[in-house]
């Protein structure tokens, strides 16, 4: 894309006094008018004066009975008297009367696509915006004034300007279009304005056509909202520890479609932009954008003000732009000679003053991980600074905007005496991830958001090399398999999943993608394309990728043609090949197969066949996909080679020849580095069991995940998948067990109402035996991050399921936590990797006392990570009416409860045995009050309606849970996908409950027996 720049200026004095129209709406004047008066006397930011003309109540009805005959009148005459629009594309209204700062009745505009719709035509595109706002940051105000100049370029006749606006009053009367030219600019008239709020659109309708080839100014003035619902320019708050006073600040998130909140914008990704931004505030905040700051000035007409004017950023998208005002605090952790960008590159930290130490951490791998960034891709990161901010309300984890990254407090910060090791992976594992966006994202940027992936799944992929690299023993690489791909292999499963690329129109349709099909899925089959092309391949083909499209955007077409240029090019994919070819059949269709292997004893060969795995079993599809096969056998094991030796090229069915004989196992999808689940028939899964302790640790947990999960879907024999996890009796390791574990939830909420889970308890405490006295209750000095982390989720089952010396542990240490005197961030003898075990337990098996002092702890806690902890806890008291109680705050401001947590609270009572009904009655009896104060961004409401679907098995959960889609269907919003996944779940399991229930208590029944428990 020709990119052209065309920069106004205009001096600060006009700046300042529209300012200064909006600050008088705050109430400091200099007269002594009450608020009510005030309130009468303003017209959107300007004051009437209190001198002047006083009439009787009859004179001013006469006028304003003339005034009104005299608008209609000019409506009349504008109507039959002025020239129309001659645009095919775009009329404008004729009922139109010029108004300022007020929305118009809003229509659909003939051009515009249809509902599904929200694409903004191409006939202009952006080169430059100059932004100047002045934010409010006041109780009873959050309001914005802004002003924005918006070069264009014409690449089609039109009579009109379409942009994306939304929860922004146009000034009409400011708005003004002029065509440049070298020696004279020439204005063009504005003759109506029409608005679309589905589309969320303004257009400004002229009276001639834009040319092709034409540069073009608009500028609108216009009044916004910094509002509380954490998406476009949005408002934040915390209390000073010291103090007690309240502070305010604000922030944005862009992503995806919410720039258009803060000013008028092509709000589309490919509608790339340099942005030259100002931004006004009080002297004692300070504020952050994109690029470095170049200047500040005071404004002269409101005293104790001041600009903030950056520097021009680099071309980018929207949803990238980012801009704080705040009093947070900065952490310089510039390391000098590490990067390869400009000598003057800056990366800072910042926060709330008293959480400042906490973010160390990330000030210490930011910068690593960013080198190591530059030279995996061998391209320099393009701007001359980086900052990443804590916020203390942030709707997703983090957001990469470009330079100036955005986190919530606990994905950045981090206290080694408080936080746990999963907090301190977590930190680095956002913060690589955001940093990988800064190639993956920003500097190459998705053409529409269908791919969506092309960013995410590369930042969480590559994410994970950052990781690698700044925390070697840490085993990520390892740990990919189990925190996202298994994870995401149970989602895929279900029909009513989607594609990772998948068509989107509509804002609610975007926003319902973000999801782990995007993340997770998109990782894994990068990972699987990672394995079968080469390590070098592929870090050569993404480097050209990158080059070729930086500054702009691509189509995954675009990068599967550099890969197999690359690949061809070092011979790691043969001619007849290519990457598009391949991969076209894992992201352009929906699910993943699960590969079938029968070996022929006899013949010392195997029919390999694939199909699509699905939850339920019954549905027949004839899809199919380019399979990478990889395998290893008894005779010669080798967990390394992980290229593929044979492909299923995209056909049902292969056979492999020269495998061992009847007394060896085979295995495939070594080191499952391809997305898809592999069956065999049951004398090899019987000699796989049989030498289960002699696998490496990441072959045993792909066993254990793949032979409960084809059980779960009836494609094995559940007695089969049981037999193998039994082996876990004398396993101590991390990742088996953390598959296994993961695995096993569908059993224990399954059962958690039956009359087997008596037996299941007892038997999983048996597997639990050895690990639990390997590692014990306290940590220990050699302790490896691994260790670290098995002993959390084993102490989390043993616990759960009234180990009796681990639940006395936990309400001993909670008890004397209670009853010592201590500081109020210390927590005595609960070290920081048994809090969520400890504070769950004692809560659970714990009074209102227990409850209403991890209660009071949250409130005090300056730790964001140690407050989710505590939010969870909260959630597992088996006492109804607390748990009703704690529901209810998630809707109310003045809880206590930040609305980023609002779904933390509610999905961890759902997940309590006790509170999944209660979870169930508070959605549906408040589903209005939900959508209003959550709103679309984030997911929220989307995760309590998949969090719902935990503990239902029965015909009439499932009736009920369909009865409440039905009843909101007309208001289901970004929640529709999550509704079709939550009743097919649901389905499935009163599915699983008719035919694989009793299978399953045979065996328990059978074990506990043999083995005397």
């Amino acid at each position: 894309m020709e990119l052209l720049l065309h920069i106004r200026h205009n001096n600060v004095s006009d700046r300042s006094t529209h300012a200064l129209q909006l600050l008088q709406m705050t109430g400091r004047r200099a007269t002594a008018t009450t608020d009510l008066q005030a309130a009468n006397c303003i017209d959107y930011g300007k004051q009437c004066s209190r001198k002047g003309y006083f009439i009787s109540r009859k004179a001013a009805v006469l006028i304003a009975v003339v005034y009104i005959c005299s608008l209609v009148l000019t409506g009349l005459l504008v109507f039959y008297c002025v020239p129309r629009s001659s645009s095919s594309k775009l009329q404008a209204s004729d009922t139109n009367l010029a108004r300022t700062f007020r929305m118009r009745p809003q229509v659909t505009l003939p051009y515009q696509k249809t509902h599904s719709s929200n694409r903004l035509t191409t006939h202009t595109i952006p080169t430059h915006y100059r932004i100047q706002l002045v934010p409010f940051i006041m109780e009873d105000n959050f309001t914005t004034s802004g002003e924005v100049w918006i070069t264009l370029k014409c690449l089609e006749a039109a009579d009109n300007i379409t942009l994306n606006i939304n929860d922004i009053e146009v000034q009409e009367s400011s708005v003004k279009v002029t065509q440049l030219h070298p020696k004279k600019d020439l204005s063009i008239q504005v003759v109506d304005h029409v608005y679309n709020t589905d589309a969320q659109t303004y257009s400004s309708i002229l009276d001639q056509q834009l040319m092709p080839g034409g540069q073009y100014e608009l500028y609108i003035k216009f009044m916004g909202h910094i509002n509380d619902h954490l998406q476009g320019f949005y408002r934040s708050s915390y209390f000073d520890p010291e103090t007690g006073q309240k502070r305010w600040l604000a922030s944005t998130q862009f992503s995806p479609t919410d720039a258009r909140r803060a000013f008028p914008c092509f709000d589309e990704p490919a509608f790339k932009a340099r942005f030259t931004v100002s931004l006004a505030r009080s002297a004692n905040l300070s504020s952050l954008s994109n690029m470095p700051l170049n200047f500040t000035e005071p404004m002269s007409e409101i005293p104790g003000w001041e600009w903030d004017h950056y520097n021009e950023t680099v071309p980018m998208s929207t949803y990238l732009v980012a801009f704080i005002i705040s009093d947070l605090h900065s952490l310089d952790a510039t390391m000098t000679n590490l990067s390869i960008s400009e000598d003057s590159f800056r990366f800072t930290v910042w926060a709330r003053e008293f959480a400042l130490p906490q973010t160390s951490y990330a000030a210490r791998i930011g910068p690593r991980i960013l080198h190591y960034l530059e030279t995996y891709f061998n391209i320099p990161f393009p701007l001359p600074k980086q900052d990443m901010v804590a916020l203390p309300d942030f709707g997703f984890s983090a957001m990469e905007n470009w330079g100036l990254i955005t986190f919530r407090e606990s994905a950045l910060l981090y206290d080694a005496n408080i936080s746990t090791e999963v907090n301190k992976e977590r930190v680095a594992e956002v913060v690589s991830h955001e940093l990988a966006h800064q190639w993956f994202g920003n500097l190459v940027t998705p053409w529409w958001w269908n791919d969506l992936w092309l960013k995410e799944g590369f930042a969480t992929f590559i994410g994970y090399q950052g990781l690698h690299h700044v925390e070697p023993s840490w085993r990520n690489k390892d740990q990919f398999i189990r925190d996202h791909l298994q994870e995401v292999l149970m989602l895929d499963a279900l029909e009513s999943s989607h594609p990772i690329s998948v068509p989107v129109q509509h804002t609610d349709q975007i926003r319902e993608i973000f999801d782990r099909v995007s993340y997770c899925k998109g990782a894994s089959v990068i990972r699987m394309m990672n394995h079968f092309l080469g390590e070098e391949t592929f870090k050569r083909g993404l480097t050209n990728y990158l080059e070729v499209h930086k500054f702009s955007n691509a189509r995954q077409d675009d990068l599967w043609q550099q890969l197999t240029l690359q690949a061809h090019q070092d011979g790691s994919l043969p001619l007849h090949m290519t990457v598009k070819e391949i991969m076209d059949t894992w992201t352009l269709q929906t699910g993943y197969p699960v590969v079938t292997v029968t070996r022929n004893y006899l013949n010392v060969s195997a029919y390999i066949s694939q199909e699509r795995f699905l939850l339920s079993s019954n549905t027949i599809t004839n899809a199919t996909w380019w399979v990478p096969l990889t395998f290893t056998t008894q005779e010669a094991p080798d967990f390394n080679m992980t290229q593929p030796q044979l492909w299923l090229e995209n056909v049902q069915s292969t056979v492999v020849e020269g495998l061992p004989g009847n007394t060896s196992w085979v295995l495939f999808n070594v080191h499952e580095t391809g997305f898809y689940r592999v069956n065999y028939d049951h004398a090899n899964w019987r000699l796989l069991i049989s030498s289960f302790q002699q696998l490496p640790d990441v072959t045993r947990a792909q066993l254990l995940d793949d032979s409960l999960n084809l059980a779960l879907s009836g494609r094995l024999e559940y007695r089969i998948a049981m037999d193998l996890t039994s082996q876990l009796i004398t396993d101590v390791e991390y990742l088996p067990w953390s598959a296994a574990l993961t695995a096993l939830e569908h059993l224990d909420t399954m059962l958690a109402l039956t009359p087997a889970y008596g037996n299941f308890k007892h038997i999983v405490l048996a597997l639990l035996d050895k690990v639990y006295n390997s590692l014990q209750f306290e940590d220990r000095a050699l302790d490896s991050h691994l260790d670290l982390l098995n002993r959390a989720q084993v102490l989390s089952w043993a616990c759960r399921l009234d180990h009796e010396f681990c639940v006395w542990n936990a309400k001993n240490k909670y008890r004397r936590w209670m009853t010592q005197e201590l500081e109020e961030r210390e927590t005595g003898p609960i070290s920081p990797n048994q809090k969520e075990v400890v504070y769950c337990t004692a809560i659970k098996h714990g009074g209102a006392d227990v409850w209403n002092f991890a209660w009071k702890k949250y409130q005090l806690s300056n730790v964001g990570s140690d407050k989710e902890h505590l939010l969870e806890a909260l959630g597992c008291s088996r006492e109804p009416w607390i748990l009703n109680r704690y529901l209810s705050w998630i809707t109310s401001n003045s809880s206590g409860i930040r609305k980023q947590d609002g779904a933390r609270v509610f999905v961890t009572v759902a997940n309590n045995v006790v509170g999944h009904s209660l979870a169930f009655n508070f959605l549906r009896d408040n589903w209005d009050a939900l959508q209003s104060y959550y709103g679309v961004a984030f997911s929220s409401i989307s995760r309590m309606v998949s969090a719902i679907a935990t503990y239902m098995n029965t015909p009439l959960q499932l009736s009920q849970l369909e009865k409440l889609q039905d009843e909101n269907a007309d208001k289901l919003g970004t929640t529709t996908q999550s509704f079709k996944q939550a009743i097919e779940v649901v389905r499935a399991n009163v599915q699983w409950m008719a035919n694989s229930y009793n299978e399953v208590n045979d065996w328990l029944e059978s074990y506990s027996k043999s083995h005397y428990l």
